[in-house]
């Protein structure tokens, strides 16, 4: 069971999230501070954050002052007033933050700990709570069985409303009562989504499993990097990291069933090259300014790992 230090409240659930707990955890996600952009691994070197500047926002227009920057200049105040007048900026005070949750038929899954679904409910809890914590608004998008994406709330709003609204949408989603086959939008059309959604400056949150993450959505991302920050929580289960022979396995939804053997050499390197072609992917964004990846398993507690990148002692 995954154990919070606050009130000593635990998981009950490793199959499906409990909706008390996940409002439990807006007090440990006030230790994590999304909005100063300095993971904690960044800190102690002597590289300045990966996450971009908040940027400015327009404040007001005043008289021209000499010394003022000539690309500030308001030409539709001036040609009006026949006065030349400079535009006035502050720094942005709120960034609006798109959590993107993956809850296609692979996240119900794990060999150990609990569902990729649960692990990925806890992480968009506590990532909801912090950006709530600092006065920020939150939207959020629904992957799933369907053939579209789910905007379950993909309008970004302030206070405690945005988080039980998504929170809602993930505890009351149909998958946890009824498996549904298939694969679910493509994670490109999730990604497209999510660019057309968020507003320029935006925090996107994007937790997954990678699956169906290719060069192709690599690409994207690429394309939203200049115009947003991106945090990817990468879940996965330690099974499908390191496939070991253990003979003939039965994997099951709970409806449908199939046989995996483990034994099969060709098997075990298909299953491992897979999972090495998603991590690939990602480790190379990790590499650029914009962009932080977080690996969570389903055996890992999910404050615990969030914590350790954007946690600070109170």
């Amino acid at each position: 069971m995954s154990i919070i230090p606050h009130n000593g409240l635990k998981r009950t659930d490793v199959l499906r999230p409990d909706l008390e707990y996940l409002i439990h955890l807006q007090g440990p996600a006030a230790t994590l501070r999304l909005r100063q952009g300095y993971p904690r691994a960044l800190m102690a070197g002597g590289h300045l954050s990966k996450f971009q500047g908040r940027g400015l926002e327009f404040d007001e227009v005043r008289l021209y002052q000499p010394g003022d920057d000539i690309r500030s200049m308001d030409w539709r105040v001036t040609a009006r007033t026949g006065k030349p007048h400079s535009k006035l900026f502050r720094e942005e005070r709120e960034r609006p933050a798109l959590l993107m949750i993956d809850l296609r038929p692979a996240m119900f899954f794990a060999t150990r700990g609990a569902l990729k679904a649960v692990i990925a409910a806890e992480c968009a809890s506590l990532l909801a709570w912090s950006v709530v914590h600092q006065g920020d608004r939150v939207g959020s998008l629904l992957l799933d069985a369907g053939e579209h994406v789910m905007p379950s709330g993909i309008r970004p709003i302030r206070g405690k409303r945005g988080v039980m609204r998504l929170l809602g949408s993930i505890v009351n989603h149909r998958q946890w009562e009824n498996r549904q086959a298939g694969i679910g939008a493509t994670f490109l059309s999730f990604l497209q989504k999510g660019g057309h959604a968020a507003r320029t400056g935006s925090l996107m949150m994007i937790i997954s499993d990678g699956r169906g993450l290719d060069e192709t959505c690599e690409a994207q991302i690429r394309q939203l990097l200049p115009h947003h920050n991106i945090i990817f929580v990468f879940i996965y289960d330690p099974f499908e990291a390191d496939m070991q022979n253990v003979g003939l396995l039965l994997a099951s939804d709970g409806d449908q069933s199939t046989q995996i053997d483990s034994a099969n050499g060709q098997t075990r390197q298909q299953h491992a090259g897979h999972f090495a072609r998603r991590r690939e992917h990602l480790q190379e964004l990790a590499k650029l300014p914009g962009f932080f990846l977080i690996e969570c398993t389903t055996t890992d507690d999910p404050y615990t790992k969030l914590q350790a990148t954007f946690g600070f002692t109170r």
